[in-house]
C-alpha cells in the first residue's frame, strides 16, 4: 500500500492553518474586545437623571435648581422599600418620589388640617415605621403638595390615579382620578393616601433605568428569609400569590392577590367575624380554606374587629384570634380587594370596597369576593425572585 504524501501533507496543511486561524482570529476578538469595552460608569441619582440625554427624554423642566418630571413622563420609576415610586422632582440634594399606587384609604378627620389629621397619624405611625430608612434625607413623610402638582403639568402628569389626598399647605384637597383638584366639605370620604418621601440625591444606582418594567434599585440586600422582606413585596406561596401587608418580630401577614374560586356570605347571624357558626365565612376560612395551606406554616394571631367612625384605631377596640381572617380599615392596599367583605363593622351591618375600591356599608348576608389574609412564619426560606409584581419571592416547599 503506497502512502500518498500529498494528500497528508494537504490534510496537515489544512488543519494547521485552521488552527492558527481559530487561535489568532479568537486572541484578535479578544483583544478587540478589551481595547474597545464600553467604559461602565457608577451614576448616582441626580446625576444619571440630569445628564444631558436623560434630561431631554425624561422632559425634565428645571426650576430654581429643581428639576421637575413634566407631564406623562414614563422614565422616572424607582423600586425602594417594596413599593414602586415615581420621582416628582429633585435637586443636588434630594430626590422626591411619590407611591406609584395608594397604600392605603383612609377618612380624613374632622376638618380639613393636615396636622390633626388621621391621614398625618397613619403616615408617620404606621408607614414611616415599615419603611427602610437608610437612603431618606430626613425622617418626613408628606402628602403631594398642590404646588409640586402644578409644576409637573396637573391633570396632564403621570401622576393620576384613583381619587387621593393633597395638601394646599395644611389644608386638605382631593385629586380625582381625572387630575381634576376639587375641595370637599366631607372629610369622612374614604379616599387614597399615596406618600411623598426624601431621599438622598446621591445615593448610587444598582441597576435600572427608570421605566416601569425596569425601575431604578438603589438597596443593596441579602434575602435569605420572610423576614428580609418588604410590605408591598410579592410572593408565591402554595401555588398562589400573596402581598405582604405587615411585619413583626416572628411572622410576616400577607393578602392574597387572587380571590376566592366563589363567593360567599359573611355570616347569616351577626356582623362581627366569628368562628362560632358552620355556615359563616370565619368559620370556613379557618376549617375549609386553610386545609389548602401548610398550617405549620402559619401563626395565629389577632385580627381587629371593632368599628369605624372617623378615626382607623378605632378598629383595635376588638379582637379575635385566629389563623385566617381578612383586611380592615388602616391596613395597606385596602382599596385593591374590590367588591369584598372587611373585618371593619358599623352598627349592624359590615364593611366592604366596593368597586371602585371606596368604603361602603353592607350587609351580611350578600354573597361577596373573598381575599384571605394569614400571617406566616419570618423564617421560611426564600428561594427565588425580585419580589415585584411580576416576578414574586417563591417561597416555602
Amino acid at each position: 500500500m503506497k502512502f500518498d504524501f500529498r494528500k497528508i501533507f494537504l490534510k496537515i496543511s489544512i488543519l494547521f492553518l485552521s488552527f492558527m486561524i481559530g487561535f489568532y482570529g479568537s486572541r484578535f476578538i479578544y483583544f478587540y474586545k478589551t481595547e474597545n469595552k464600553k467604559e461602565t460608569k457608577e451614576y448616582r441619582v441626580f446625576e444619571y437623571f440630569t445628564k444631558g440625554e436623560n434630561a431631554i427624554k425624561n422632559n425634565l423642566i428645571e426650576y430654581e435648581n429643581n428639576y421637575y418630571f413634566y407631564k406623562n413622563n414614563k422614565n422616572n420609576y424607582i423600586y425602594y422599600s417594596g413599593l414602586l415610586y415615581r420621582i416628582l422632582y429633585l435637586n443636588k440634594d434630594s430626590v422626591y418620589i411619590i407611591t406609584d399606587e395608594c397604600i392605603t384609604n383612609l377618612k380624613y378627620g374632622k376638618d380639613e388640617k393636615y396636622n390633626t389629621s388621621n391621614i398625618k397619624d397613619w403616615l408617620n405611625n404606621v408607614y414611616m415605621n415599615n419603611i427602610n430608612k437608610t437612603y431618606l434625607k430626613n425622617n418626613n413623610v408628606n402628602l403631594l403638595d398642590i404646588d409640586i402638582y402644578s409644576k409637573i403639568g396637573q391633570e396632564k402628569s403621570f401622576i393620576k390615579n384613583k381619587d387621593f389626598w393633597i395638601l394646599d399647605n395644611d389644608k386638605a384637597l382631593v385629586i380625582t382620578e381625572a387630575g381634576i383638584i376639587t375641595k370637599t366639605s366631607n372629610y369622612s370620604d374614604f379616599l387614597g393616601v399615596r406618600p411623598v418621601i426624601e431621599l438622598k440625591a446621591n445615593t448610587k444606582i444598582i441597576e435600572g433605568d427608570g421605566s416601569i418594567s425596569n425601575p431604578i434599585i438603589i438597596e443593596k440586600r441579602n434575602i435569605k428569609t420572610l423576614n428580609d422582606l418588604y410590605i408591598g413585596e410579592y410572593i408565591n406561596y402554595k401555588n398562589n400569590n400573596y402581598r405582604i401587608i405587615e411585619k413583626k418580630d416572628e411572622y410576616i401577614k400577607v393578602l392574597s392577590v387572587n380571590k376566592l374560586n366563589e363567593q360567599k356570605i359573611f355570616s347569616n347571624y351577626i356582623n362581627e367575624y366569628s368562628l362560632k357558626y358552620k355556615n359563616d365565612l370565619g368559620y370556613y376560612l379557618n376549617n375549609t380554606y386553610i386545609k389548602e395551606l401548610n398550617e405549620n406554616d402559619l401563626v395565629k394571631i389577632d385580627y381587629y374587629i371593632g368599628e369605624y367612625n372617623l378615626d382607623y384605631k378605632e378598629t383595635d377596640s376588638k379582637k379575635i384570634k385566629t389563623h385566617i381572617g381578612l383586611l380592615k380599615v388602616g391596613d395597606y392596599f385596602i382599596s385593591s380587594i374590590k367588591n369584598s367583605f372587611i373585618l371593619t363593622t358599623t352598627n349592624d351591618n359590615i364593611y366592604t370596597i366596593n368597586k371602585n375600591g371606596s368604603l361602603y356599608i353592607e350587609n351580611i348576608n350578600k354573597k361577596m369576593d373573598i381575599y384571605p389574609v394569614f400571617a406566616l412564619k419570618n423564617n421560611i426560606i426564600v428561594k427565588s425572585g425580585t419580589g415585584q409584581k411580576n416576578n414574586p419571592y417563591t417561597v416555602g416547599d
